[in-house]
C-alpha cells in the first residue's frame, strides 16, 4: 500500500539524486578558456595559412563544446574543448614545422647558390 510518507520521501530521495546529478558535473568553463588560448596561440602561428584543416577542426570542436554546455551536457562539453585543446595544440606544431621548414629550406637553397658562385670562380 502505497501512503503518504512513502510519496514523501520518495520526493526527497529525487531531489537529493538531482542535487548530486547536479553537483557532480559542473560546465567545463576552465577547459573551454583553455582551448580557447590554444587557438588563439595556433592562429598566432600562423595556423590560418600553414594547418589550416587542423585549426579548422579546433574551432568546430570548441564549438560542439559551447554547444554542449547550452544543452547543459557538461561531459561532452568537456570532452569537446579537450578535443578541440588537441587539435589546437596539433594547429600551432604543425604551422611551427611547417616554418621552420621554409627557413630550412630558404637556408639550403642559400647554401647551393654560394656553392655554385663558389665553383664558378
Amino acid at each position: 500500500m502505497i501512503t503518504l510518507a512513502g510519496i514523501r520521501n520518495a520526493l526527497w530521495c529525487s531531489l537529493a539524486f538531482l542535487i548530486v546529478a547536479c553537483a557532480a558535473a559542473p560546465l567545463p568553463t576552465e577547459k573551454l578558456e583553455i582551448a580557447e588560448g590554444s587557438i588563439a596561440r595556433a592562429e598566432q602561428a600562423q595556423a590560418q595559412q600553414l594547418a589550416q584543416i587542423e585549426l579548422d577542426q579546433a574551432r568546430h570542436k570548441l564549438a560542439a563544446a559551447h554547444s554542449a554546455v547550452e544543452k547543459r551536457d557538461p561531459e561532452l562539453a568537456s570532452r569537446m574543448a579537450d578535443q578541440a585543446d588537441i587539435d589546437a595544440q596539433l594547429a600551432e606544431s604543425t604551422a611551427r614545422a611547417k616554418r621552420e621548414e621554409m627557413a630550412a629550406d630558404d637556408i639550403d637553397a642559400s647554401l647551393r647558390d654560394l656553392r655554385s658562385q663558389a665553383l664558378k670562380k
